[in-house]
């Protein structure tokens, strides 16, 4: 991810224009040397000649020293470059004067020799090649100058993604507040205008769905009382176990609810297979008999490691799925591995998993009522423990999957 970071992109791009601008200066300044030295080398050919006829008809150092400060040639006192001449002395020169141009250092000179001593004369035009290297010096200093400058206008990017990071994984009190009048800072004012308004809506449903479920909740519980009063056996327990369902489907609506607004903490622990079935045949209102003629069960103890509550409900939903669109024969609960298989003869799912994941999917061809959450609640509970559902069908059985949910101690794999 850090290669399409906006920050390297950046970097990269004044990494480029530095580069850019550093072959620039040297070549243009390289350039500007090599032509002053072309220049200078026809000059001083021309002062040369002239020089050469003044020594002729007689002229001496003096004479040649004004001609060359007349046309602006300066005589060289930096030690360090004299030093490089020391090579081109004439030895054992007595009379008159050599004239002589040698290019050392980048530069065209002129060089004069006289019997007592020897002198090195240069053209000024260096001072203005400095003048280039000062302006180059300031176009670094701003390209800089403007990369700290953007880099601190999107470093508030970095806290802003993080905010965003923290609101997806359900933490709500969040603040993307920046002190910056910018669009960046705009982005994150009217993202956390969109989190306040969010936060408003999710304590307005919480309290409309519970303020729902008390309301269903009550008459429920009074038509359990009165059921309790019949006389009739047969009616008193089907009409018990009516309320029964209706209050276990209020309890499981409430667990969606919570696990949905993402206010529900997984409590995993390792617990046993046995255990959970009970819970979810109790859910389902299943007796002793039915449960016999419908599953077939594993004999082996085995244990989970997942919240109890929340893996009842995935197991529900699945076996109560299994029921309803099972053809034929038994429904199968098995462990393989570390993973929990449910399998019901049946017709394969019209449409992928994924499909079916998607909240309030329903298939157009299918006459079954229901909003369509089924496999999205199923799907949704398990990601919230990290646990993860998978579907094939294979000899007219539909087979699916809880991955990952067996306890890895003390387990005993059974071959599917």
């Amino acid at each position: 991810m850090i290669k399409n970071s906006i920050i390297v992109k950046i970097t990269i791009l004044f990494l480029i224009a530095i580069i850019g601008l550093s072959a620039f200066s040297y070549y243009f300044i390289r350039e500007e040397i090599d032509r002053k030295n072309y220049e200078n080398q026809l000059k001083y050919t021309q002062f040369l000649a002239t020089i050469n006829q003044l020594v002729r008809f007689g002229g001496n150092i003096t004479l040649i020293e004004k001609y060359l400060n007349e046309l602006g040639l300066v005589q060289i006192k930096n030690t360090e470059i004299l030093d490089l001449f020391e090579a081109h002395i004439t030895p054992n020169f007595n009379h008159g004067v050599i004239a002589k141009i040698i290019k050392e250092e980048g530069g065209i000179y002129l060089f004069l020799q006289t019997p007592q001593d020897w002198r090195v004369y240069g053209d000024i035009h260096f001072d203005r090649l400095f003048n280039y290297y000062i302006i180059t010096f300031i176009a670094f200093v701003i390209v800089v100058f403007l990369f700290v400058l953007v880099i601190r206008s999107i470093l508030p990017l970095k806290t802003l993604q993080k905010e965003i990071r923290k609101f997806a994984n359900g933490q709500m009190d969040i603040s993307c507040k920046i002190n910056q009048n910018d669009e960046i800072g705009e982005l994150a004012q009217e993202f956390d205008n969109a989190v306040q308004k969010i936060n408003a809506l999710n304590q307005s449903r919480h309290l409309f769905l519970r303020s729902i479920m008390h309301e269903l909740k009550t008459p429920i519980t009074k038509g359990r009382i009165t059921a309790e009063m019949i006389d009739n056996p047969l009616y008193k327990e089907r009409l018990c176990s009516v309320f029964e369902r209706l209050n276990s489907l209020i309890n499981e609506f409430a667990k969606i609810e919570e696990l949905s607004s993402r206010n529900y903490c997984p409590n995993k622990q390792k617990i046993l297979l046995q255990d959970v079935l009970k819970r979810v045949f109790e859910m389902l209102l299943l007796d002793e008999e039915q449960i016999t003629s419908l599953f077939i069960l594993p004999q082996n103890q085995q244990s989970l490691y997942a919240d109890f509550e929340m893996i009842s409900l995935v197991i529900k939903n699945l076996v109560d799925n299994a029921i309803k669109y099972k053809t034929q024969g038994q429904i199968e609960i098995c462990i393989a591995k570390k993973d929990l298989w449910i399998k019901n003869y049946g017709n394969p799912l019209p449409y992928t998993l994924k499909d079916h994941s998607k909240p309030f999917f329903k298939d157009s061809k299918s006459n079954t009522s229901g909003l369509g959450l089924g496999i999205y609640i199923i799907k949704s509970t398990l990601e919230t423990q990290g646990l993860e559902l998978d579907y094939f069908h294979q000899n007219n059985q539909n087979i699916f999957i809880i991955k990952g949910v067996v306890s890895q101690k003390n387990l005993k794999d059974e071959n599917v």
